[in-house]
């Protein structure tokens, strides 16, 4: 296993290592967890998503394998982070607005029972 030891990063490691966590997270996959199933050293991922070290091709390769995505998908720059904000946003103005007429439709119902 070859990695790169960095002393500082570039733009596209900052997007490798935040697409890295995401779509990790995104698995449900602790650094742990996924550092055994990609058979590396928990240290060594921790190193990786801190930008301490590059993965190797080949570890880019099992990453790839275990979070079924393809290798350029680690290096593309989302805009998901806004739109997510934005989702989760959404999400939560239509659980509050479900909430609301809940609310709502108690108050008329014992309005109508007076």
């Amino acid at each position: 296993m070859i990695s790169l030891y960095l002393k500082s990063m570039t733009h596209f490691q900052d997007i490798f290592i935040k697409n890295l966590r995401y779509f990790r997270t995104k698995a449900g996959l602790s650094q742990l967890k996924f550092s055994e199933l990609i058979d590396l050293t928990p240290n060594y991922l921790n190193a990786v998503e801190n930008g301490k070290y590059f993965p190797s091709p080949d570890v880019i390769d099992k990453i790839c394998n275990v979070l079924q995505i393809l290798p350029y998908q680690l290096f593309l720059e989302h805009q998901s982070d806004s739109n997510s904000e934005k989702t989760q946003l959404i999400q939560l103005i239509s659980k509050l607005q479900t909430s609301v007429s809940s609310e709502f439709e108690k108050v008329i119902t014992e309005i109508s029972k007076e």
